[in-house]
């Protein structure tokens, strides 16, 4: 399955809520996880980039989807099946 606006968008949703349910909030997430709130909010919207001209969907890189699956205490691969990725 090819990596879309779709499921960045759907991911970005899963994440939002997973956060919302842990009581975290984006400041704390993000610091926690090494990125920048920016780069979270940008991630729970599945946008790669704010600018309003920019297109292509977000792409976490690994080590970032471990930051954020450690935090919020599950695997990598938890976390994708929460997505329903």
């Amino acid at each position: 399955m090819p990596w879309d606006e779709t499921r960045a968008k759907q991911f970005g949703a899963t994440l939002r809520r997973l956060r919302e349910e842990r009581g975290l909030s984006q400041e704390s997430l993000a610091f926690r996880a090494g990125v920048t709130k920016n780069q979270l909010q940008l991630i729970e919207y599945g946008k790669s980039s704010g600018r309003r001209d920019a297109e292509g969907p977000s792409n976490p890189q690994l080590s970032t989807l471990i930051g954020f699956a450690d935090i919020l205490q599950l695997s990598v691969s938890d976390l994708l099946a929460e997505a329903e990725l």
